[in-house]
C-alpha cells in the first residue's frame, strides 16, 4: 500500500470515528433527557442527579467539539489538504481531543458510579411499582453512560489517528 493510500485510509477512518462518536453522543443525550417518570405528583428526571447533569453537559460539549471538527475532516478527506495550517491544526486537534476525552471520561465514571450506587440503595426497598420505575430510570442511566462510553472509544480512536499524524510530521 502506498503512502497516499494509507493517508487516505486514515482520513476516512478519522471521519468515520468522528461521525460514530457524534451519533453515540447524541444517543446518550437523547436517552438521558427522555429518561423520566412521575410517581405521586413527583417528576423524576436526569436533573435530580448531579452526575447525570454532568454527563449531559460533557456530552453536549463533546457533540459541539466533534460537530465543529466534521467540516474540517470532510475537507481534508476530499482535498487531501488541511483547511488550516498543517502544524498548528494537528496540535489543536491533539490537545483538543485530549481535553474532550478527559472531560468525557470523568462524565462516564460519574454516570456509571452514580447509577450503580443509586441502584444499590434500592436493595432494601420492598418490591413495588415505585421501585420498578426507579430501577427502569436507573437502567436508562446505564444505557446513556454506555452510549457515551462507546462514543468515547470511537473518539479516542480518532484521537489516536491524530497522534499518528503528528508523529509522522515530527519525523519529517
Amino acid at each position: 500500500m502506498s503512502e497516499a493510500e494509507v493517508s487516505k485510509t486514515l482520513r476516512i477512518a478519522t471521519l468515520a470515528f468522528k461521525v460514530l462518536a457524534l451519533i453515540l453522543f447524541l444517543g446518550s443525550v437523547i436517552v438521558l433527557v427522555t429518561d423520566n417518570f412521575t410517581y405521586k405528583n413527583l417528576i423524576y428526571r436526569y436533573r435530580l442527579i448531579y452526575s447525570y447533569r454532568y454527563m449531559l453537559y460533557a456530552s453536549a460539549i463533546g457533540i459541539a467539539y466533534v460537530f465543529c471538527q466534521l467540516p474540517i475532516a470532510i475537507f481534508h478527506l476530499i482535498t487531501g489538504k488541511h483547511l488550516i495550517n498543517y502544524g498548528p491544526m494537528l496540535y489543536f486537534e491533539l490537545f483538543g481531543d485530549k481535553v474532550i476525552l478527559s472531560l468525557l471520561g470523568t462524565a462516564i465514571g460519574a454516570g456509571f458510579g452514580a447509577t450503580y450506587d443509586l441502584k444499590r440503595s434500592l436493595d432494601g426497598v420492598d418490591q413495588s411499582d415505585y421501585k420498578s420505575k426507579l430501577e427502569e430510570f436507573f437502567n436508562l442511566g446505564f444505557v446513556s453512560a454506555s452510549l457515551l462510553l462507546l462514543g468515547f472509544l470511537g473518539f479516542g480512536a480518532s484521537s489516536f489517528i491524530s497522534s499518528l499524524a503528528l508523529s509522522k510530521k515530527a519525523q519529517k
